[in-house]
């Protein structure tokens, strides 16, 4: 069949055959329940009986219930399929049968709330019905409310009655209905779990897959641990959200208590605000690590060379430009911070990362025999201070950790953390 063609099927109680072909997936199907659900027991089963449950489809062909039949038959190669073909008269009643005819499925926690995001408007519409009724009520000068065994009935939609099991107290609330459609238990749920997925779609515009790695969470963890997610402010988000997605946290708890000790970490305020400050840096505000640190040897400022020759290029050095008295240097911004010789002549040229900066020999001291792991690590830093696009809180943790030459199980994770964002929103720009 010609996709351009129109189908205009005839509504009837009755069970037709049509084919296959004329068939199309609801719009807000894939929306809801996602595209990717495996069919494979839904195979088996209906090569087991040979027989297929009708599906409920629009005049126009359009699938409304039975979107995992329609699949699976299609698997099976199947030519035609049983269909009951009704008429809607709104919108918000084909959606309500098609979430409805789902409700006995074994359904994911962000699928459910996806569900309730659908039949929000019928639940609002439910609350007004149950304000209005009680209104009459108070009208006529009776303050009784229908009793709690009188549970209110879903009766003007295109399916049998369904008993959501609620108070008169509880229907004043257009959250716990919703809740009570979709089963997810309470009103509160829902509304968390609507934070958290409409956060995370929106996420998806620019990271992906952290969004992905967000719902995730909320199916494989909980509704509140999302919502958790949810009310961070959105640097720490992103951070915490890419350190569960490169495993250097296992939780957003963890990852949360990660952030939070490299802030306590972060005693100087230069430091907090998340920019290089421009006030000289004392001697020794390296990190304290020069002095002593394992995988570098011993820095002072006395006994190192101060003349670097050509075999100097790609050298690893420390920025310690003396203070001197009402004289202005820019560079002295980037006092206790290291960088990588890049060029080496009567002054010396130095990447820093964001910026290559033109330093008097004697305004560097050169880290001794570093590491393999450190000269790896240092890289990846001013590979990611060149990108000029990180986020706040990503920034200061690359400027923290360009002050040390060392750096614990924390720093090391961040940097994990901060190299995936970066990495996927280039891959992402360079994509559109």
């Amino acid at each position: 069949m010609n996709k351009n063609e129109t189908v205009s099927l005839s509504v009837s109680d009755a069970i037709q055959y049509i084919g296959l072909d004329q068939l199309k997936p609801h719009p807000r199907n894939e929306e809801i329940y996602g595209c990717t659900e495996s069919i494979a027991d839904l195979v088996e089963l209906i090569q087991l009986k040979g027989y297929v449950q009708p599906l409920t489809v629009k005049t126009d062909g359009t699938i409304v219930s039975g979107h995992r039949r329609w699949r699976a038959l299609a698997a099976l190669g199947w030519k035609s399929v049983p269909v009951i073909v009704c008429h809607f008269q709104t919108e918000d009643d084909e959606l309500f049968v098609l979430v409805a005819e789902n409700r006995h499925r074994h359904q994911s926690p962000v699928q459910r709330i996806r569900e309730g995001i659908v039949v929000e408007p019928i639940a609002r519409e439910l609350r007004n019905r149950h304000a209005a009724k009680k209104a009459r009520h108070e009208a006529a000068g009776s303050a009784e409310l229908p009793s709690d065994n009188q549970q209110p009935l879903m009766e003007n939609f295109p399916l049998n009655p369904i008993d959501l099991g609620l108070t008169p107290r509880e229907m004043e609330l257009t959250e716990n209905i919703v809740a009570a459609i979709v089963g997810l238990g309470c009103g509160r749920n829902y509304r968390k779990g609507r934070i958290a997925v409409k956060a995370a779609d929106e996420l998806k515009k620019d990271r992906p897959e952290l969004a992905a790695k967000w719902l995730d969470i909320i199916n494989d963890n909980s509704i509140d641990v999302g919502y958790q997610l949810a009310k961070m402010q959105e640097d720490k988000r992103v951070v915490a959200l890419a350190a569960i997605s490169s495993g250097a946290a296992k939780t957003p708890k963890q990852a949360k208590a990660m952030i939070k000790a490299a802030l306590r970490k972060s005693s100087a305020s230069k430091e907090i605000e998340g920019s290089i400050s421009s006030e000289p840096v004392q001697e020794g505000d390296c990190g304290g690590e020069c002095k002593t640190c394992t995988p570098c040897e011993p820095i002072t400022g006395e006994g190192v060379k101060t003349r670097f020759g050509p075999d100097s290029a790609l050298s690893w050095v420390i920025v310690k430009i003396p203070f001197i008295p009402k004289q202005k240097i820019a560079e002295r911004k980037w006092n206790g911070f290291w960088g990588r010789i890049v060029e080496v002549g009567a002054t010396l040229k130095v990447d820093m990362g964001s910026e290559v900066v033109s330093l008097l020999h004697s305004d560097v001291v050169a880290i001794l025999n570093p590491t393999p792991s450190f000269c790896s690590r240092a890289e990846r830093i001013l590979r990611l201070q060149s990108f000029g696009t990180v986020y706040e809180f990503g920034k200061i943790v690359l400027n923290r950790m360009q002050r040390k030459v060392v750096w614990d199980a924390a720093a090391l994770a961040y940097l994990d953390a901060v190299e995936q964002v970066e990495l996927a929103r280039r891959a992402i720009e360079q994509a559109l």
